[in-house]
């Protein structure tokens, strides 16, 4: 991209995000805004408390058609501001005497380098707001360095589901051929090792109804349940689609790596499996004129908390299907997956609730 174009970019970024004068300051679960933002970056949430300041300001804003900013840090750690986003409604209701607050969001966004709650100052009193403020909700000036962030640099591209029906075309005319049609061309070698596993992946997704978002490439985990727990699913076969003297040995992958965030293009180097919870898939079909990688019961599912790895695998990069059911894993049908991990996941987060009290 040249610099022309690079400017012309950063100009409608500014023009579409045009922020108001103030910001909303609020705390909220980071696993909560973690689910959100790899969901769709757009939510809601309530609030107990009459945003009365924050309400009259935002419809000032949006007369002037400018966008109302809300900050975030984490509210089960004493955390900086995470998260930004843009507000897009508030709605305040009373309910037995007690006012209550609606608000939604869109473009919920991670601040690559978390900001101290003091870099927000206090409408009301100029003064910079402190490092240990625990109320739930504050004005603040707009800061500059938000402004900053959102006017420089390329963001990365927001992931917009497709339908397959868009066409491809030229110079503002269609071609005779569609999105679609590239999926069948890419993607109808189902038993190929790369697709495979993308596949395998899908089938957990749409068990836990997380099918709905568009997946993440280069994430350090697969799969993100609402309450921040991660999922690693891995596939294996025994038939796989080139020429084969036999039956391939099945073996799944669970070594360590190091997390990507596309936020700052940066690489952490922390090694570590970043999962909560493994699922290993296999495709136990062993007939390869029927084999149907779409029908699920072809599969066996093994479920297995990320810890009891780490304990009895280490550093090891492989395990076996052997080795995986001496770890005595969930093995479960696909009809029972999502209650499976759903309880597991609740239990882990529970342990982790204890252990940060």
């Amino acid at each position: 991209m040249n610099s022309l174009k690079v400017v012309i970019v950063r100009i409608l970024m500014a023009e579409k995000h045009r922020f108001s004068k103030q910001c909303v300051y609020t705390l909220r679960k980071r696993d909560n805004l973690e689910f959100i933002y790899r969901s769709s970056g757009t939510g809601t949430f309530r609030e107990n408390k009459n945003w009365k300041i924050g309400y009259s300001l935002f419809m000032d804003a949006k007369e002037r058609q400018e966008k109302m900013p809300i900050l975030f840090s984490a509210a089960e750690e004493s955390s900086g501001l995470i998260y930004y986003a843009l507000l897009e409604s508030i709605t305040i209701n009373k309910e037995h005497g007690i006012y209550r607050t609606t608000y939604s969001f869109s473009h919920l966004t991670p601040l690559s380098d978390t900001k101290p709650r003091s870099s927000l100052v206090l409408l009301s009193t100029g003064k910079p707001l402190s490092n240990n403020y625990i109320r739930p909700y504050a004005v603040c000036r707009t800061p500059d360095w938000l402004k900053e962030i959102e006017q420089s640099g390329l963001p990365p591209i927001e992931k917009v589901r497709k339908a397959g029906t868009e066409r491809f075309h030229k110079d503002g005319t269609n071609l005779n051929c569609s999105l679609v049609e590239f999926w069948q061309w890419s993607a109808s070698d189902l038993v190929s090792n790369a697709l495979r596993g993308i596949l395998a992946e899908y089938i957990v997704a749409h068990a836990l109804d997380l099918a709905d978002a568009v997946r993440f490439e280069w994430d350090a985990y697969d799969l993100l349940l609402p309450n921040g727990i991660k999922i690693e699913v891995k596939s294996a076969a025994y038939i796989q689609s080139w020429y084969q003297k036999g039956y391939s040995k099945i073996s799944f992958a669970i070594r360590k790596t190091s997390e990507w965030n596309e936020e700052t293009n940066r690489q952490s180097r922390a090694m570590k499996r970043h999962a909560d919870i493994y699922v290993f898939c296999l495709l136990k079909h062993t007939i390869q004129e029927t084999i149907d990688p779409l029908d699920v019961t072809q599969w066996e599912y093994y479920v297995l908390p990320t810890s009891v790895l780490d304990d009895k695998m280490g550093d090891q990069k492989q395990i076996s299907l052997q080795a995986v059911k001496k770890l005595d894993p969930l093995q479960v049908p696909y009809e029972d997956l999502s209650s499976c991990i759903g309880h597991l996941a609740v239990e882990i987060d529970l342990n982790r609730n204890r252990g940060s009290k």
